[in-house]
């Protein structure tokens, strides 16, 4: 068996047995293997010498490594999904997002069709706020496998926060069983508690948030500091609904009470329709000044804006903060997939 087919071995073997991270011997054996394996022209090599420290923690180095390996090797797909899935791995996935995002949409562009790269091109662009995108890579990754559980998590979160079609909420509180019966980490309950809680099923969505939280040791300050990121999205969520109809008492629980923007803009207008009120706007008899008609006109305009924009404000605030949330618990708690080794090349061919 060659230096590179050993090294595939022994990364699935490592990620085979991850419990919080996959044995540091393990991935180092491997790393140094594909090392060995570099010294042949073959440019799966520098990708699983990367992958393998990347996952043992030393991600600046296996980002450094992947673009020299994308210097020598442009065209190479592997390198460039790598590179994505270690940048979504990062402790601040937003941080790393525009990153993430570009080396997907390379790798895309090399290799159409992959479900997997898809589906973590979805997750980028939603961590970098560029919901459309991302809501057709999920639909492209969902037209590949309808049992995506990720692809329908983030089709369905996005949906429901960025598209404002409430029924996707059912979607989401329906995954997180077949989900975790497919191996999947408590991580995909976090769907869960945005889906309940656009239902107003408030004791559902804490049931949700308390399986999310379960595995997560307080005593750990790594894994501390990730029940916090989780605990402040949900606190953020309880402050934003997606709320179809207008109802202004609605409008004003859900960005955030009388001193939000969008409360003081909506007071602003109405102060100034009161002046109007008092003092009436004088039309010109020949038609050149403004008319009553046409400033009631302005500001619905105006008021209308404001609404747009703070749903805009709040879908940023939901969706990218549930990335924020649930990437580097998932990076915690669950392994590359295999589906995801195969897409770089790191598996064995027989014969």
């Amino acid at each position: 068996m060659s230096s590179l087919d050993e090294g595939v071995r022994v990364l699935a073997e490592a990620l085979s047995g991850w419990h919080r991270g996959a044995s540091p011997g393990l991935l180092s054996r491997a790393a140094v293997l594909f090392d060995d394996a570099s010294r042949e022209p073959d440019p799966r090599a520098p990708v699983g010498a990367a992958l393998a420290r990347g996952l043992a923690g030393d991600l600046e180095s296996a980002r450094r490594r992947l673009h020299e390996a994308l210097g020598a090797h442009p065209e190479n797909a592997g390198a460039y999904l790598a590179l994505g899935v270690l940048c979504l791995r990062e402790r601040d996935p937003l941080a790393h997002a525009q990153e993430a995002s570009w080396a997907l949409v390379a790798a895309r562009d090399l290799c159409p069709g992959v479900g997997c790269i898809e589906r973590s091109l979805a997750q980028a662009l939603c961590a970098s706020g560029e919901f459309m995108a991302a809501l057709q890579s999920a639909r492209v990754a969902l037209s590949l496998d309808r049992d995506d559980h990720e692809a329908r998590l983030w089709s369905g979160l996005l949906r429901l926060y960025f598209g404002g079609d409430v029924s996707a909420s059912t979607v989401l509180q329906e995954l997180p069983p077949e989900a975790e019966g497919a191996g999947r980490s408590p991580a995909v309950w976090l769907g869960a508690v945005a889906g309940a809680y656009a239902r107003g099923e408030f004791l559902t969505a804490r049931a949700a948030l308390r399986r999310v939280l379960a595995p997560l040791r307080p005593s750990d300050p790594v894994e501390s500091a990730l029940a916090d990121g989780v605990r402040r999205w949900h606190r953020e969520l309880r402050g934003f609904g997606p709320d179809v109809p207008m109802a202004p008492n609605r409008w004003l629980r859900d960005v955030g009470g009388p001193v939000s923007e969008y409360a003081r803009t909506r007071a602003a207008l109405m102060t100034f329709r009161e002046t109007l009120a008092h003092r009436p706007v004088l039309e010109d008899p020949n038609g050149a000044g403004p008319t009553a008609l046409a400033v009631e006109g302005l500001l619905g305009e105006l008021e209308a804006r404001t609404r747009r924009g703070m749903l805009a404000w709040g879908s940023r605030l939901l969706v990218r903060g549930f990335a924020e949330a649930y990437l580097p618990v998932v990076a915690l708690l669950e392994a590359p997939s295999p589906e995801l080794l195969a897409a770089m090349g790191l598996v064995v061919f027989d014969g």
